[in-house]
């Protein structure tokens, strides 16, 4: 009962573009609070197998939540690289204007998912020659999301990101300044 727990706090609490830090915490605080009844048996009994049972599983789901859970929510999500393909080739026969701009590379979604991100959400598809990429973003939040690339982390010039599985990243806005990224998440440069 308590990985169902530990797991499913870790599969809902973590969002792209958000830090890590803060739920992963609350998955160790609780872990921690439901192994003090296993200690204090253990402490009573000489019997740990609970004690340790319940310190081990609430490392593996701090763990979890870290570092797996946003990439499996993107893994989960079957249908999440064929929309963002679907996007890219949209965006690639949608109408042009001035310098062969096009004229609607952005659009709200007002039903579905994409990964860990609900609707409504924002979806950008942008096509260079350097590379293709869609951005999605939660809601009315522009700076912090999830990116489908094939040209990695050189898509968030002057942010931080986190790749997560395949061409997809999560991405946010840097804190107080120039490199200053979430734990967990690398700054780059070159905006």
């Amino acid at each position: 009962m308590v990985a169902a727990v530990l797991g499913s706090l870790g599969w809902v609490l973590p969002r792209p573009g958000a830090s890590l830090v803060v739920p992963t915490l609350v998955v160790l605080g609780i872990g921690c609070a439901l192994a003090i009844p296993g200690v204090i048996y253990w402490l009573v009994s000489g019997r740990g197998a609970i004690a340790i049972a319940i310190i081990a599983t609430t490392l593996v789901a701090s763990i979890w939540t870290f570092e797996f859970s946003l990439p499996a929510a993107v893994a989960s999500d079957t249908s999440a690289t064929a929309q963002a393909q679907a996007a890219l080739v949209q965006l690639n026969s949608s109408p042009r204007g001035k310098y062969g701009i096009p004229l609607h590379p952005c659009s709200m979604k007002v039903v579905g998912s994409v990964g860990p991100i609900a609707a409504p959400y924002r979806q950008c598809a942008v096509s260079t020659p350097e590379g293709h990429f869609v951005l999605y973003t939660s809601g009315t939040q522009t700076s912090r999301g999830l990116g489908y690339t094939d040209i990695g982390a050189s898509t968030f010039p002057d942010a931080c990101s986190r790749h997560l599985i395949g061409r997809w990243w999560m991405f946010t806005g840097p804190k107080n300044g120039e490199g200053a990224c979430p734990i967990g998440y690398s700054f780059h440069g070159g905006g």
